[in-house]
């Protein structure tokens, strides 16, 4: 049965498809899909506008209904003129300067309901279309997300992994368990005395941008203190990035007034603890960015953790379904979440005589660098 829906399933690729019918298949389809919040249009047509020329689209269909929906960005690599290996990358355009913006559970957008047979037609689909010597590049996905492609024999190469961590607040009210109530012991002493301490430099509020040139003023704001804390070569700030910057920009113009994009200036009297980013879609919040002030000696002063107290304590009164800190471990992560997953960015290839050797270089050069650390893959987020 399952195969035979698979087979009801045609898939094509198109080349630069008009953006106007691709904006419009995309919403379409977004009504009937349950895309998280980087496979709606706002984030998809803002990273197309920002960053994309040249692109592929491929649909999925049944009958003349659209069911799935992905766009891919072709990176090519050559030597003296050669023509070597080509990478396919999916949502993203795999140049570093522009992928900063990081987009996490990525996937095909994908008529709900039937969801794993449209993604495995449209595998099949690129495996079909994608020359042997060339590799498909996805992610930050669900860890397993894409195993339809290893089961077709393609090799997975893992190029980035890490946890997510959310908070399921609609389990936290079905048990009547309030914030305090869920955290440890420790962790609410340290939160109850920190905001004891930011109280004596004044009242703790919490303003939330209402407005376009509010929220651009609250990005300003966070800024420097996102550079002061990501000073790493190997992780710096997004802000440092002016494509990162003009983006963010750009977004913030079109889902600040929606209520989709979130920017919190959280103060004691007049003074920053920090500037919140976060995305809210289909009533669950997501945690982006967040500029830290660093300026308390005392490790008595916990900003970051006293911040996402304050929101996460708003999303569960506002009746907020989950509070998702996405990837990137961080002890502050632990103390807030009950849900904790995996996410990867995984590159898939036939299998090779030249992928072995690019394997066996690829481990000699890292046992050369002797695990030099590596610094995040995506846009730092800050920490507690």
């Amino acid at each position: 049965m399952e195969s035979r829906k698979r087979n009801d399933i045609q898939c094509e690729i198109y080349e630069n498809p008009c953006k106007s019918w691709l904006k419009n298949a995309w919403m379409d389809l977004e009504q009937r899909a349950r895309p998280g919040f980087f496979l709606t249009w706002l984030w998809i047509g803002t990273w197309l506008d920002c960053f994309v020329g040249h692109y592929s689209v491929i649909e999925a269909r049944r009958g003349k209904k659209t069911v799935g929906l992905g766009i891919l960005v072709k990176q090519s690599n050559s030597f003296l003129f050669i023509p070597l290996k080509s990478k396919f990358h999916l949502h993203r355009t795999g140049i570093p300067e522009y992928d900063q913006i990081w987009i996490e559970y990525n996937d095909f957008l994908l008529d709900a309901g039937d969801e794993s047979d449209i993604r495995q037609a449209m595998t099949e689909c690129l495996i079909y279309r994608v020359k042997k010597r060339d590799a498909i590049v996805i992610g930050a996905s669900e860890n397993d997300k894409f195993d339809g492609f290893k089961k077709l024999g393609l090799v997975k190469r893992t190029v980035w992994e890490t946890n997510n961590y959310a908070l399921d607040l609609n389990a936290l009210r079905e048990d009547n368990i309030s914030i305090p109530q869920f955290l440890s012991r420790n962790s609410r002493y340290q939160i109850t005395r920190s905001i004891r301490k930011y109280s004596e430099i004044g009242q703790i509020t919490l303003e939330k941008a209402t407005s376009t040139e509010q929220a651009k003023q609250m990005l300003h704001i966070a800024k420097p203190l996102h550079l002061a804390r990501w000073t790493d070569e190997h992780a710096p700030s997004g802000f440092s990035n002016r494509s990162f910057v003009a983006f963010h920009e750009l977004l913030i113009e079109r889902g600040i007034e929606g209520g989709v994009v979130e920017l919190y200036h959280i103060k004691a009297g007049a003074e920053t603890i920090s500037v919140v980013y976060n995305f809210k879609h289909d009533n669950h919040v997501y945690f982006y960015l967040c500029a830290i002030n660093y300026a308390h000696e005392s490790t008595q002063y916990k900003p970051g953790l006293v911040s996402h107290y304050l929101l996460i304590n708003k999303a569960l009164e506002e009746g907020v379904a989950s509070y998702d800190f996405m990837g990137g471990k961080a002890r502050y992560k632990e103390t807030f979440s009950n849900i904790k997953g995996e996410l990867s960015v995984n590159q898939y290839e036939h299998p090779s005589s030249l992928l072995m050797l690019e394997h066996v270089f690829r481990n000699t050069k890292l046992w050369l660098k002797n695990k030099r650390r590596s610094g995040f893959y995506g846009v730092n987020r800050g920490e507690v």
